[in-house]
């Protein structure tokens, strides 16, 4: 784990840490990093879907959200981590998927990471409760878990979607449809 050089201030940080175990610091980490992972992973996949080759401007757009919400999540809990008196760790960011098959694939990459993002959150909320700390598990249910459950619902319906309409008029059908806001009261 990195130090920082300046001592006297984390010392003072230190100070207002109360209740906050060193192994949900950790697990926060964790889950910053995973944030970050999947904010990348979208950006990837934005980007495949606006080529001129492939030219689906809905999954492009919907990416891009995505990618933009993840990387908000990772700073809401780095704000909370300094709240908290902890020390962020960023690690580096694995290279995404550059490209898929299929928008049904991309959407399948999309559902399994949100799943395995879930289940991270949701042993951190467990961990939380093990150590006594109401404040994490609020903050976890408060800002993360129903929208992880309505992201993996829409998900799902696009991929369901998709697989009932599995030609290149019904993948062009499907990007239009996204674009005119399927799901947009989300």
């Amino acid at each position: 784990m990195a130090l920082c050089s300046r001592n006297i201030g984390r010392h003072m940080c230190m100070l207002m840490r109360q209740n906050f175990a060193k192994s949900c610091e950790k697990k926060l980490n964790d889950q910053i990093n995973m944030e970050l992972k999947a904010c990348h992973q979208y950006l990837a996949m934005a980007y495949h879907f606006d080529r001129s080759d492939i030219s689906s401007p809905g999954l492009h757009g919907f990416f891009l959200k995505s990618s933009a919400e993840e990387r908000e999540h990772a700073e809401k809990i780095m704000k909370y981590m300094n709240k908290r008196g902890g020390l962020i760790v960023l690690s580096s960011v694995p290279e995404p998927q550059p490209c898929f098959a299929s928008s049904l694939d991309a959407l399948k990459v999309a559902l399994k990471m949100e799943l395995e993002v879930n289940r991270h959150l949701l042993d951190l909320h467990s961990l939380a409760g093990k150590e006594s700390d109401p404040n994490l598990c609020d903050f976890i249910e408060a800002n993360f878990l129903q929208e992880q459950v309505d992201g993996q619902k829409i998900l799902a319906d696009y991929i369901c979607q998709l697989e009932k309409a599995q030609t290149d008029v019904g993948d062009y059908l499907f990007d239009k449809y996204m674009g005119s806001g399927m799901h947009s009261g989300k």
